[in-house]
């Protein structure tokens, strides 16, 4: 990825939004690279943190959006096409269907953290007809987490930054994983706090 790396040094805020945007239509770009460069060139002075973070936030939902309308104008097709079945074969259709069935609105929300599978979640909220204000809503509180976390990964660790990027995967799990744990955790409580207050109600 060093011609990426070159790129985004060269068009720096431009580079890092046309970067960002791609990768937000599925196109094999990692999500993480322009957001780890970017903290990388923040940390040297060179562009500005917070300049670099609102960009990175509209621009990511900006792609974000545009794969989810076009997931909307395919589901008036017959059938998945030309680069779109590259991105939602079959194997992936399945697996994102067993995702929403699991997960319901989160399914948006934990797809951001699956890099082979955010892609297909968000062409497949759309060919299911999810609300788009539901969409943005739930892919902003994602973004949220995992943009300042790779941003804030590049300013600290500076020059090392690839060193980031082979321990990309083991972030991403853990990241989701702490989220399923406190999801988890969050509908047994809630459960429990619902039965004993039905309790309470038929005494």
């Amino acid at each position: 990825m060093e011609w990426l790396t070159n790129y985004l040094e060269e068009f720096t805020y431009v580079g890092i939004a046309v970067a960002l945007m791609l990768a937000g239509l599925g196109l094999p770009i990692p999500e993480d690279i322009p957001l780890i460069f970017g903290g990388v060139m923040a940390g040297m002075g060179k562009i500005n943190v917070w300049a670099h973070f609102g960009l990175s936030m509209l621009f990511i939902l900006l792609g974000d959006s545009c794969l989810f309308f076009i997931g909307r104008r395919i589901s008036r097709s017959a059938e998945i096409s030309g680069w779109w079945a590259r991105i939602l074969t079959r194997s992936r259709q399945d697996r994102v269907a067993r995702w929403f069935t699991r997960y319901g609105n989160w399914a948006v929300f934990f797809g951001r953290f699956v890099a082979g599978l955010r892609g297909a979640v968000f062409l497949s909220a759309g060919l299911s007809g999810f609300a788009f204000p539901r969409f943005l809503l739930m892919d902003a509180l994602a973004a949220l987490v995992s943009v300042p976390v790779w941003i804030l990964l590049g300013v600290k660790f500076g020059e090392n930054w690839t060193v980031i990027l082979e321990t990309a995967a083991l972030w991403q799990r853990s990241i989701i994983g702490g989220l399923l744990v406190v999801g988890l955790l969050g509908y047994l409580g809630f459960s429990y706090w619902k039965k004993r207050r039905a309790i309470q109600t038929t005494d």
